[in-house]
């Protein structure tokens, strides 16, 4: 199977009303990533635990952004500053 990397695999929308919980769920979903694409999941959670949420975000389109496309509630997509 061959996948193009200019579009996103999977879009995950967020609830971005709780920091604790936005956060929660991107660890989840990096934990998931990391492992399936053979990356240090110890550092990435390392890295994402540094931050605030804006940051967590980023860190998260960093490493995975490729694959998964952030949406906020209303189906905007989560900015992806490189």
């Amino acid at each position: 199977m061959n996948l193009s990397k200019n579009k996103p695999i999977m879009q995950i929308q967020l609830d971005q009303t709780d920091p604790q919980s936005l956060f929660q769920d991107l660890k989840e979903y990096a934990i998931t990533l990391s492992n399936a694409l053979g990356y240090n999941t110890s550092e990435i959670l390392e890295e994402m635990t540094k931050d605030n949420a804006d940051q967590i975000i980023e860190i998260f389109n960093k490493y995975f952004g490729e694959y998964i496309e952030l949406l906020e509630s209303d189906h905007v997509i989560v900015s992806r500053k490189k």
